[in-house]
């Protein structure tokens, strides 16, 4: 690693090690398998499906409150405050192992999960500035490492959670809030963070809050911010066109991928979060290396306009699985998928740094994470309509809407092919 980055990467990489024992639980697909399942017969069928497409869209609609955190934290040190967030996570997951299995406990879980997914969206938001100066070359390389360290063993606790709760369903109260209190060792880690040039960073937010009245004002100018960036910046406006249509397509699988894992194939907690959640971040770990030398060397549209053909894959593997009862390809659906979210995991994190003007940068994150919350608003629980009503119209076949969302995928791939064109065009035309 550079030499100015060796101890706060190093500080990182713990906190990557011990934060996800908390997060795991929090994970859309972790927490949407073992609600299906363990609120099974509690709730109607219908209402909890919906409900787990809730959880599962939790971590992309959270990223709407984005916006607001970039303003909370305008002025004040970054790491207090982002070391703040991760312990209210970690207070949420407790208020998930105490929920009663009762209607009433549902909705304290559902709950618990959206402040836990919210706090955690507050520290992406905050934690895109710290990478920006702390890591200022060889960014999506050391974030892959971070990325990498983290799924690992997000995956190995979501094993080991499916594995207790198949031997006792009541295990997670126990685990979690052991699992809570390991996390706070990648708490105070963090906390020893530091970030470089804080101090002009700090005076040159302050000097943007001083020429603010209000909150009110500061919440208008971020959206009139949103809107002018959209307006202005065609590059940019075409490539969060492409991101939406692959973010929408894909997220309107995820709650039918979960309901379908119970409900057609009857698969049991271990097998179940295997699938959802286990193997699909295995697969990360091993992928992010080749997706982030991939990223280093080309534009992120020529990036996306290869990685989104991975997804167009898990679709049609889905889609067969489904058709075919056939529960050998919904696993292999699900590697890749993991090989998906491996370059998605970068491409989201990294991508629209290529588009980002220094100045305007709060503008282009707000962009960015609010049209990620739109997703998370509505794909999920399109997904899970569409699914309800193919099986109310042909009872078995819920699982059509896997070929919806490939269609819409694949309008995504194209635009990302056409994107790629014009800039290695204009690459070629300035050598």
């Amino acid at each position: 690693m550079p030499w100015l980055a060796r101890a706060n990467y190093a500080r990182e990489l713990r906190a990557s090690f011990f934060l996800p024992w908390a997060i795991a639980a929090t994970e859309g697909s972790v927490i949407g398998f073992i609600v299906r399942k363990l609120y099974d017969g509690v709730v109607p069928d219908t209402l909890l499906n919906f409900l787990v497409a809730a959880l599962i869209a939790a971590p992309a609609l959270a990223n709407i409150t984005s916006f607001g955190w970039a303003i909370a934290v305008s002025g004040r040190k970054k790491i207090p405050f982002i070391t703040g967030l991760q312990i209210m996570v970690i207070v949420a997951i407790m208020a998930i192992a105490a929920a009663p299995r009762s209607p009433s406990g549902l909705m304290i879980i559902i709950t618990a999960a959206y402040v836990a997914r919210i706090c955690l969206a507050g520290v992406v938001t905050i934690r895109a500035t710290v990478w920006g100066v702390n890591y200022p070359t060889q960014r999506a390389r050391m974030t892959g490492k971070f990325q990498a360290v983290s799924v690992t063993i997000s995956s190995l606790i979501a094993i080991g959670l499916g594995y207790a709760m198949q031997l006792s369903e009541n295990s997670y109260r126990i685990l979690i809030p052991i699992f809570g209190l390991i996390a706070l060792i990648g708490v105070g880690a963090y906390a020893r963070i530091k970030v470089r040039t804080e101090s002009t960073i700090l005076a040159r937010e302050q000097a943007q809050s001083d020429s603010t009245t209000s909150s009110i004002s500061n919440i208008k100018s971020l959206l009139h911010g949103i809107i002018r960036v959209m307006f202005d910046d065609r590059d940019y406006r075409r490539y969060q066109t492409c991101q939406f249509m692959i973010g929408i397509g894909n997220m309107m699988s995820w709650a039918p991928f979960v309901i379908i894992a119970k409900e057609q194939f009857g698969l049991d907690y271990l097998p179940g979060l295997m699938l959802t959640q286990v193997i699909p971040l295995l697969m990360m770990p091993i992928f992010i290396p080749f997706w982030a030398k991939f990223m280093d060397r080309v534009h992120i549209v020529t990036f996306r306009a290869v990685h989104s053909w991975v997804f167009v894959v898990t679709f049609i593997l889905s889609l067969i699985a489904a058709q075919t009862d056939t529960l050998w390809l919904l696993y292999a659906a699900s590697v890749a998928r993991g090989i998906a979210f491996g370059g998605g995991a970068l491409a989201w994190n990294l991508g629209h740094l290529q588009y980002v003007k220094p100045e305007r940068s709060t503008d282009y994150m707000a962009v960015h994470v609010t049209l990620t919350g739109v997703r998370g608003l509505t794909a999920p629980f399109l997904g899970v309509a569409l699914y309800s009503l193919y099986e109310s119209i042909w009872p078995g076949e819920g699982s059509l809407v896997f070929a919806v969302g490939l269609v819409i995928t694949l309008c995504g791939t194209f635009g990302f092919k056409s994107l790629s064109k014009a800039v290695i065009k204009e690459q070629s035309m300035e050598t």
